[in-house]
């Protein structure tokens, strides 16, 4: 039985993901910041799925001083840890002109610096062990720096950057790091927003996602086109994507 830690896992993607491997029989620790939310998936998933194992950890990835208890609780009711999945993530709006110093510190302490405290703890924890694997849910919103939201895209530039940076360290030690960028994807994240292009169902991207985990890729996109897309980004020129670059 396969035994998973989920960070940020009571919305969008992360509860999704929480389905998928309680409904293939695993034993899944969620952590989540509102504690009767994480009290109610959990009792959702064992009424569900009886042969999955479900526990719940309360962390509110803003409180620092919480991130290495959290982290000590999870494996403590987990037993041992197969795999550790940074699902959490934080947008605020914009207009696309003025920057809010509160909204942007705060994606960038959740989506970077605590994403990079509980990855680097779950590094730490596989490196030991000489086996596992590290997911983060990182986002093709890091790939250039788009006039929109700057903050968003830093922070998600930021935990890819570190991923790689941790597949690097740890691969002489067995133990596989694994990026995702989703693409658009329908989750309460997206909600008001119309029109968006190739928006996967949340049920379709995280049995994607689950899928091609299970098969140890280390960077992919849940529908493949925006890797295409990402790509072309990464080579228009600084001054043509200044002008006419997406928000």
């Amino acid at each position: 039985m396969k035994r998973i830690i989920l960070v940020g896992a009571t919305d969008g993607i992360g509860r999704a993901l929480a389905a998928q491997w309680a409904g293939r029989g695993c034993w899944v620790t969620l952590t989540g910041r509102t504690p009767s939310k994480v009290e109610a998936l959990a009792a959702d998933l064992k009424a569900r799925y009886p042969d999955a194992t479900v526990n719940g950890v309360v962390c509110d990835l803003r409180d620092r001083a919480r991130l290495e208890p959290a982290f000590a609780e999870a494996i403590a009711k987990t037993g041992h840890c197969d795999l550790f999945v940074y699902v959490a993530g934080v947008l605020k709006e914009t207009d696309g002109e003025t920057s809010v110093g509160a909204d942007d510190a705060e994606m960038l302490d959740v989506n970077c610096v605590s994403a990079a405290v509980m990855l680097g703890l779950a590094a730490n924890y596989f490196r030991a062990a000489g086996r596992g694997q590290i997911v983060g849910i990182s986002s093709i919103a890091g790939d250039r720096g788009r006039k929109g939201n700057p903050a968003y895209n830093a922070s998600k530039a930021a935990m890819t950057t570190f991923l790689e940076g941790l597949r690097n360290r740890l691969h002489p030690f067995g133990v596989k790091v694994t990026t995702v960028k989703p693409g658009f994807v329908a989750t309460k994240m997206m909600a008001g927003r119309t029109g968006l292009p190739w928006t996967a169902p949340v049920e379709v991207a995280a049995r994607t996602i689950a899928r091609r985990v299970e098969r140890g890729d280390e960077v992919f996109y849940v529908y493949r086109r925006w890797g295409l897309l990402g790509l072309a980004l990464h080579h228009v020129p600084r001054f043509v994507f200044k002008r006419f670059g997406p928000a």
